[in-house]
């Protein structure tokens, strides 16, 4: 019985802790709280993010069509979908949302062309559009603009291309 109980205290003592805790997300995630009912077989024709200078707020706005699925007219259906929690900063034409840690992550910036402006996400933010049978839901997801994931790893210095690894290192 001993050995099994030193041979569980030793596998676990080489099992990393991390590996037990569950993947919480990303460290910014907003759900709308605006839902929203299409077409079912409907499919996205246009999306934009709009700011709303007298409500503060950054909102989705989508709109579906059944064009493709319509053998007369075809029918739109526009939403709406507020994300809470994200501020603008207008000298620097960002918008930034907090993390649950205290995290100032920004998500947009305005992106200024001929005649107008638009706002769009950064490549550390997405902004996610869930339809179920209809029943539409819309999340911002961002992760910190210096998490390793975004940036592509460092050039080869192998010259057959491949990474070195040193297996020291590793274990």
């Amino acid at each position: 019985m001993s050995r099994y109980v030193l041979l569980t205290v030793l596998v676990l003592g080489f099992f990393p802790v991390r590996f037990l805790q569950a993947d919480d997300g990303p460290p910014i995630s907003i759900v709308s709280p605006d839902k929203g009912t299409t077409f079912a077989y409907g499919s996205i024709k246009n999306h934009i993010l709009i700011w709303s200078k007298k409500h503060q707020t950054l909102s989705a706005r989508i709109t579906f069509t059944d064009a493709e699925f319509n053998n007369g007219q075809a029918n739109d259906d526009t939403h709406e979908f507020r994300l809470p929690g994200v501020t603008y900063d207008e000298t620097k034409g960002l918008f930034f949302a907090t993390s649950p840690k205290g995290e100032v992550i920004p998500v947009a910036r305005v992106k200024k062309s001929f005649l107008f402006k638009t706002i769009e996400t950064l490549p550390n933010a997405n902004v996610r559009i869930q339809r179920m049978s209809g029943n539409i839901t819309v999340i911002l997801e961002a992760i910190s603009p210096n998490d390793p994931s975004l940036h592509a790893p460092p050039p080869s210095t192998n010259p057959d291309g491949g990474q070195k690894v040193d297996i020291d290192k590793v274990l």
